[in-house]
């Protein structure tokens, strides 16, 4: 099971969205009496990687609008007392993927000329202090899920658990990456944060090339997983190898096979919900991130393109404007896959326990704006563009998840994922529509 896919808190967050909200615990600024000193410092020597804020192409006005829209998402949602941020809008708990959004989005910020370096710093901080208390599972590797405003191991309801429940290596794959970006375009803190990587126990989380999450069983034993299927297996890899850790199998894409959804033949992973107890979903979410940090090679390029399409072909076939991906809703069962295909069945809208939601397909806020800046000049991307780019909480706290297709109504729940990725995507924009790992290591 993945972590950062929130099917297991699902009872905690609906008690928050029916009353509303939790109290607000961030406002963009550490804490009461708290002072940058009051945290480790950064490394001296080199400050920055200039090549991070090269912008060749710099926002437009409304995008830096829809940037500081974005922002303001993790600006309400930074835990004042750990710097950690909420997965959900005032819903205190969050993964390593989601603190991972956060850093992402902290960097993108600071390029594009949302915050200047001494409130990076003053984030970062904070940030790596609290990275370097954080509890891990038997000493080893994070926890699924965290008390966002504590950093205690908590468990899907969010409460308090010593031992913990098990590591996402996709999870860890996602933070390795983002690491490597901050450390790459902030290099002061480079010995800092390696030093706090190296008391985590990463080997534990490969076996025999593969990616291995771990779960507690009912006999008290940590059992080890493996973890992801085609395309977030990949892309998770990549994050390890970025620290030199190698997982050659899961960087293959077999086991694969090509199915026709739609009228295009797009990749499938073989590996089947009945014999792993893990779904085989295809999302654009994988893909984007593939793009925008690392860059496609020509078969992912390949592969993105066909699942767009596919898409594209769908709204053509029944008016509905398609970009799928897993998200955060505001409503049971609180978080869905939509996809283009998963265990055998094109289009299938399931729960992590593959039960079945089609009337809750929604068109994807993030997946839309990937899709636009990935071919910005495809009429069928400015269309899905244009229907979400106006989905923002009119308190100016983010931008909403995305729109139901059935309803027609808005799916108004506010997630680091979407804000994060939009974030990200604007800055590849700012980058020149080129990889950030591609520019900020030439």
């Amino acid at each position: 099971m993945n972590s950062r896919h929130f099917r297991a808190f699902t009872g905690l967050l609906a008690s928050v969205l029916a009353i509303g909200s939790l109290t607000a615990c961030a406002r963009g600024t550490i804490g009461v009496g708290a002072q940058k000193s009051d945290f480790q410092a950064a490394a001296t020597g080199e400050t920055s990687n200039n090549l991070c804020g090269q912008l060749t192409a710099p926002l437009t006005e409304q995008e830096k609008e829809y940037a500081a829209v974005a922002w303001q998402y993790f600006v309400n949602n930074r835990q004042p007392d750990t710097g950690f941020t909420n997965s959900a809008n005032q819903f205190p708990s969050g993964t390593l993927w989601d603190q991972g959004n956060y850093l992402m989005a902290l960097n993108a910020v600071r390029w594009m000329g949302i915050v200047d370096q001494d409130e990076f710093d003053l984030q970062l901080n904070q940030f790596l202090t609290s990275l370097g208390d954080l509890p891990l599972v038997e000493g080893a590797l994070p926890n699924k899920v965290y008390n966002s405003a504590t950093a205690e191991m908590v468990d899907y309801g969010n409460n308090p658990t010593k031992k913990g429940l098990g590591w996402s290596a996709l999870d860890i794959g996602r933070f390795l990456t983002a690491l490597h970006i901050v450390r790459t375009c902030h290099p002061q803190y480079e010995n800092w944060i390696s030093e706090l990587l190296s008391g985590w126990q990463l080997p534990r989380s490969i076996e025999d090339g593969q990616l291995y999450g771990a779960i507690y069983k009912s006999n008290g034993k940590l059992l080890p997983v493996q973890e992801g299927r085609l395309g977030y297996e990949e892309y998770a890899a990549r994050g390890y190898e970025l620290w030199g850790f190698e997982a050659p199998k899961a960087l293959e894409t077999d086991p694969m096979k090509l199915v026709e959804v739609s009228g295009v033949k797009i990749p499938v992973d073989q590996r089947n919900f009945e014999d792993t107890d893990a779904n085989n979903y295809v999302v654009s979410e994988s893909y984007i991130l593939e793009a925008i940090e690392f860059g496609w090679d020509d078969t992912l390029a390949e592969y993105a393109e066909a699942i767009l399409t596919a898409q594209e072909n769908r709204y053509k076939d029944t008016g509905h404007l398609t970009a799928v991906s897993e998200d955060n809703i505001d409503q049971e069962p609180h978080f869905l896959y939509s996809t283009l295909y998963a265990n055998g069945t094109p289009w299938a809208v399931i729960t992590e326990e593959n039960e079945p939601h089609p009337e809750l397909r929604t068109l994807s806020t993030k997946a839309a704006f990937g899709w636009y800046y990935l071919f910005p000049k495809k009429p069928y991307t400015l269309k899905l563009f244009k229907a979400v780019n106006e989905l923002q909480d009119p308190d100016g706290g983010g931008f909403y998840a995305g729109l139901y297709e059935e309803s027609e109504e808005i799916n108004a729940i506010l997630s680091g994922n979407t804000n994060g990725l939009i974030l990200e995507t604007l800055y590849y924009k700012a980058l020149g529509n080129q990889p950030i790992l591609n520019v900020i290591e030439d």
